[in-house]
């Protein structure tokens, strides 16, 4: 075998590297097009580099996980309209279909499906370490607010997606929720009628229900994130109470801070006691916490994506009230409720009902009640307790609803 020779093969090097060079050229200037007219290397800067705390850091990754959940469920979703007919004699038969011959749409609806059910785990999570940290209070009322409409509204899309199969489950789920708004004074009976449209759920339930699961919900819910996402960079991350004074020292005062930068954004943007307004340490948002919550996002979608694959997106037999037989379940998120009303006489039904929204009504006056300077769990007894017993009292709820319905001996 013959060789190049050596001259010829350095004068052939410049020019086999020549189309790297072009690229390359061709990108920056592409970039610098881009950054020029959009301000684009800026606003990557503050939004990779801006100051989070230090300590604490995994917990604080439970936001950026809901945001993936979300995404994943607006992809997911969006595949499934271009499969779904939203009919009460078709939208059975497609879902089946899908089940039976198209392996990639039946892994699609399952990744919708748990991820609708791991999204709910998550961002209950997500509450609950901002309630356990104290950071719904002053200046970030505005933050918790928000973030409890992204609940409820998460919750709806959970809901009116639990209608949309149309098979046994479906049909009974929509007959007890579209009957729950007739418990409402005055207009209770119109309510009813309006999202049913007429006395009994039918064709015209499943569309309505079907154009608030895609439309009317999704909309409400970017609008809220967006908003949630600005107030978030309004007022920074609070972390927790671990980043602040005290955390350090037992007599409590504030030790010199380890970081002499300025802080960006300033913590918080808005006024506050001057003990609780910046963490002790921090640091760059990107690459550390950016890591963090990479990683913790990829392993809930993981889990997910198992999920998905060995379990599935079940289906149930076409929808009938003509039946005997069949025992409505609940979605698990419905279980203490539903073990509530098990155990309440039937006078007492429509009062249980209103239950979940005062436990709203709690979440939305939190942040105006709850007003003292403290953030540290172990010294805020008078709202700690009370959400510790109302807490296991669901979890007493949800194990002895979970033994009646599934047996399990609990």
């Amino acid at each position: 075998m013959t060789t190049l020779p050596r001259v010829l093969v350095e004068r052939m090097l410049p020019l086999a590297a020549l189309p790297v060079r072009r690229t390359r050229s061709a990108a920056r200037r592409a970039y610098a097009w881009m950054d020029e007219r959009s301000d684009l290397r800026r606003l990557l800067r503050v939004g990779l580099y801006e100051a989070v705390p230090r300590r604490g850091a995994w917990a604080y990754t439970l936001g950026s996980a809901t945001l993936i959940l979300i995404g994943n469920q607006i992809v997911t979703g969006i595949f499934l309209t271009m499969i779904y007919v939203p009919s009460t004699t078709e939208g059975w038969e497609t879902l089946n279909w899908i089940k039976q011959h198209d392996e990639f749409a039946s892994l699609v609806r399952g990744l919708h499906l748990w991820g609708a059910y791991v999204l709910l785990f998550v961002i209950g999570l997500h509450m609950v370490r901002t309630f356990f940290s104290g950071s719904y209070k002053r200046p970030r009322e505005l933050n918790w607010l928000s973030g409890v409409v992204l609940l409820l509204l998460v919750l709806a899309l959970a809901i009116t997606g639990a209608f949309l199969p149309w098979d046994q489950a479906a049909y009974w789920t929509a007959v007890v929720v579209t009957n729950i708004p007739s418990y409402t004074p005055v207009i209770g009976e119109y309510l009813r009628t309006l999202w049913r449209g007429g006395d009994f759920v039918g064709p015209i339930t499943l569309v309505r229900t079907y154009g608030i699961h895609i439309w009317l919900l999704p909309s409400l819910l970017l609008g809220t994130i967006g908003l949630h996402l600005c107030l978030l960079r309004r007022n920074a991350e609070f972390g927790s109470y671990v980043n602040y004074r005290g955390a350090y020292r037992a007599d409590g005062a504030a030790p010199e801070r380890s970081s002499q930068r300025e802080l960006e954004p300033p913590y918080p943007s808005l006024p506050t006691d001057d003990e609780w307004a910046a963490p002790l340490e921090t640091e760059d948002f990107y690459p550390s916490q950016t890591f963090k919550d990479g990683l913790v996002s990829l392993g809930v979608m993981t889990l997910v994506f198992v999920l998905a694959v060995t379990v599935g997106a079940p289906l149930e037999v076409p929808a009938t009230q003509n039946t005997t037989t069949y025992t409505p379940v609940p979605q698990w998120f419905y279980l203490p409720l539903d073990q509530l009303l098990v155990l309440v006489p039937q006078q007492l039904i429509s009062m249980v009902l209103w239950v979940p929204l005062f436990g709203v009504l709690l979440l939305v006056l939190l942040p105006f009640v709850d007003r003292g300077r403290e953030r540290n769990p172990f010294e805020r007894p008078a709202v700690m307790l009370p959400a510790l017993i109302i807490l296991v009292f669901m979890l007493v709820l949800t194990a002895q609803g979970a033994s009646r319905l599934f047996n399990l001996g609990v």
